[in-house]
């Protein structure tokens, strides 16, 4: 038992606050049919749980989200989803709602969404790779769906900005979950009576994505579509392939600052923005000249182009990717590859494409 003082799990973010949450208990039957049997995770607006579906004897994963949502965006895209009739191949790559239901907690009611349990996300399975490096061919393999998913989903209206988790195609696993939460039970503490375990559209503004996928377009708070889901596409294919990413987080704690030291790195990765770019935003006279010259709070890192960082591929193999990577990494959203038009580039489709 982890002692009251400690805080831990969701606890740790910044804005946590308990009455949001619902106090789930592992154990407890949720509308007479989901056993809860372990805690998978947590996030900002709600905590994933691992549940034995008691009427059709399977697991399924409940999201439990925060009480204080007015608009439960997430939701609203789902039944978008929903309600779209298509063949389209990228649909089965989509994860899909089974069900969703209100829970009365003891402040207020809560979105529970009901889902197919998927395994871990791309990101922490690359960290079990050697030197956190992918192989191409599963590289490949595994952004052929993505971008298949993300066309679908561009079809629908609808912007992706969010993380990759992989399928699970052997459910023996999540019986060894709940076996080990049996047997093994989580790290737990306890307050009074709680415990607490170890968007749709094609044009949109504000801030979205992970930081260091987040498009210019995006940081500089313009106008943005489904063209950022390919800068992100072009950002994963090489981080899934290169030991060094091409962005990070540069200052955990002033936004201002990161950003203005993301967009000096794409200005030195990239070249300068061209006039177009630059007038779509009154802030880019924050870092740039009406020429594109840079002059932003934070001087330019070294100066370093995509074909010098390269290191993982040789041969065509180097030339494909580093051709693909600058179809997608653009200033200028309308110049890069649309989905469909990626998923047929010569470094997906071979040579003859």
């Amino acid at each position: 038992m982890i002692v009251p003082s400690q805080r831990v799990e969701e606890e740790r973010l910044s804005f946590y606050m308990r009455e949001e949450y619902y106090p789930i208990l592992i154990g407890e039957v949720l509308q007479d049919r989901y056993q809860v049997v372990a805690k998978l995770g947590y996030g900002t607006s709600s905590t994933v749980w691992l549940s034995h579906d008691l009427r059709e004897q399977r697991y399924l994963v409940l999201k439990v989200h925060i009480n204080t949502l007015k608009h439960n965006q997430e939701l609203k895209v789902h039944q978008h989803l929903a309600g779209i009739n298509t063949e389209h191949p990228g649909r089965e790559y989509v994860r899909r709602f089974e069900d969703s239901f209100k829970l009365k907690g003891p402040n207020s009611e809560h979105d529970v969404f009901i889902m197919i349990p998927l395994g871990i996300s791309l990101r922490t399975l690359q960290e079990m790779q050697k030197d956190n490096v992918f192989q191409q061919s599963l590289v490949v393999t595994a952004l052929d769906q993505v971008i298949l998913g993300l066309s679908f989903l561009h079809e629908a209206d609808v912007i992706h900005t969010d993380n990759l988790l992989v399928a699970i195609t052997d459910d023996s696993v999540l019986f060894i979950v709940e076996e080990n939460e049996i047997h093994k039970p989580s790290a737990r503490k306890q307050i009074g009576d709680i415990i607490i375990y170890a968007r749709i559209g094609r044009e949109h503004h504000g801030i979205a994505m992970p930081v260091p996928y987040r498009a210019p377009e995006v940081i500089l708070n313009m106008t943005w579509g489904t063209l950022v889901d390919a800068w992100s596409i072009g950002l994963l294919a090489w981080d899934l392939l290169e030991r060094g990413n091409l962005f990070r987080v540069y200052d955990y704690e002033s936004e201002e600052q990161n950003d203005a030291h993301h967009l000096a790195a794409m200005t030195t990765l990239l070249g300068p923005p061209p006039p177009e770019f630059l007038k779509r935003s009154t802030k880019t006279c924050r870092y740039w000249n009406e020429l594109g010259q840079w002059h932003g709070p934070v001087p330019l890192p070294l100066e370093r182009k995509v074909e010098s960082l390269a290191g993982t591929l040789a041969g065509e193999d180097k030339e494909m990717l580093l051709n693909f990577i600058q179809f997608v990494l653009c200033w200028l959203p309308e110049q890069r590859l649309t989905t469909l038009q990626a998923y047929f580039h010569p470094w997906w489709r071979g040579k003859g494409s």
